[in-house]
């Protein structure tokens, strides 16, 4: 809506997952086309969280790693690189995608625990402030079929150090 910026602040597990990391930093610090900001949330699971970073099309359907990060082989998607962070509860952050090794720009933020994604998507952060953020998204949003019948947009993003 019309409503101020917030801000969600998310701690890394950096040491854990570099190549995650650099791509999710590296989207975050795109300031061209291509970066997570003035994306959307492209969709509200009541029953897991809410889904963003889809930085082709802005509603789910597509994504694509940062240019710097993939491969010749896998110019859009990086691999799995492990399953170490669980899904214990809120605020967990992890990649939302398609396939097997096929991580792009897509993730998610859990609002319940949710062990159904252990070993099917890569946790790599958890919500360190504002939390209460994306509680008031995920339960005051209204939806159709999940899709938010608002904008709700990353008005800004980039890393701290």
């Amino acid at each position: 809506g019309d409503e101020d910026p917030r801000r969600v602040m998310i701690e890394l597990a950096s040491a854990a997952l570099p190549k995650t990391i650099e791509n999710f930093t590296k989207l975050c610090q795109e300031k061209e086309r291509g970066g997570y900001e003035s994306t959307s949330v492209y969709r509200i699971e009541k029953t897991v969280g809410l889904c963003l970073g889809d930085v082709i099309n802005n509603d789910g359907t597509s994504g694509r790693c940062h240019p710097s990060v993939g491969t010749t082989t896998s110019p859009y998607t990086i691999k799995d690189e492990g399953y170490l962070v669980s899904h214990t509860g809120p605020g967990i952050v992890t990649m939302s995608k398609p396939g097997v090794h096929r991580n792009d720009s897509r993730f998610l933020i859990t609002t319940i625990s949710a062990p159904q994604l252990d070993g099917r998507f890569v946790a790599f952060g958890r919500i360190k402030e504002g939390m209460d953020v994306i509680n008031e998204i995920a339960t005051g949003v209204f939806t159709k079929r999940g899709v938010p019948t608002v904008d709700v947009k990353v008005a800004a993003c980039g890393v701290q150090s």
